[in-house]
Parts: C-alpha cells; structure tokens; sequence
C-alpha cells in the first residue's frame, strides 16, 4: 500500500469512527476509572513510512468501577497538544469494521488495544478522560 493510500485509509477509518464515548458507570465520576498499560505496549514505525506508527499493547482498569471505552474517542495528541489522525480498535490488530469498537472493563480486567497514526511526535493516547502515555 502507498503512503497516499494508508493516509487516505487511515483517515477514511477515523472520519467513521467518529462520536466514540469513554466513560465509567455513568454517574460521571472520572476519578473512580483509572485505565494503564498492563504490560509495556509495543510501537512500530514503518521504515518506509517513518511518520506512521502503530502501538499495540494490552490495558488494564486499575480503578475502583467498570468502564467503558470506545474506538471512536481515542484521541492521539503530540507533544504541543495537538491531535493526530488516528484509528483505535480493542483487538491485538487491527481490522476494519465493527469488531473492537468498544470494551466494558471491570475493575482489574484487561483487554488489548491497538492504536495507528500518521504524524510525528505523538505522546499520549487521550481514551476520553483518561489518557495513556506513548513510549519512545
């Protein structure tokens, strides 16, 4: 696939995932989710595409009540702040369509998360009000 087109395909995914909502139990109380890295992710950069990457790793709910994360609202930003296209699925991979859009983690509960953009820089993964960071 060309640049061009992973860009375009990369893009495409994101516009569609668009309306992603991460939030606990409902009752609006942030403070009671707390989401991290179970395991140190992994991040791949193309040799050929040196401004796409994609981390792939497993995350885990570290606080005290359910949450719920969506593909849609995960947010890549860099080190300014500013976002970066990006796609999310809950999968050890990525795949198109509805599979990995959203995952209900109880407390203590894992699942895997993978995470493409194109951008240099990228610093945190922000999943709603919670944020993970990018390893370098």
């Amino acid at each position: 696939m060309t640049r061009g087109a992973l860009v375009v395909a990369l893009l495409a995914v994101a516009v569609a995932a668009l309306g992603l909502a991460a939030a606990g139990d409902g009752d609006g109380d942030a403070r009671a989710a707390s989401v991290t890295w179970a395991t140190p992710p992994r991040l791949v950069t193309p040799s050929a595409l040196p401004s796409d990457a994609v981390l792939y790793g497993e995350v885990r709910n570290d606080g005290l009540r359910a949450v719920t994360l969506g593909s849609a609202a995960v947010r890549v930003l860099d080190a300014r702040g500013r976002r970066l296209p990006a796609v999310a699925r809950f999968l050890q991979a990525y795949a198109p369509g509805a599979a990995g859009r959203t995952v209900t983690l109880a407390p203590g509960r894992t699942a895997p998360l993978t995470v493409a953009w194109h951008g240099p820089g990228a610093r945190r993964i922000v999943l709603g009000p919670l944020t993970l960071a990018v390893p370098h």
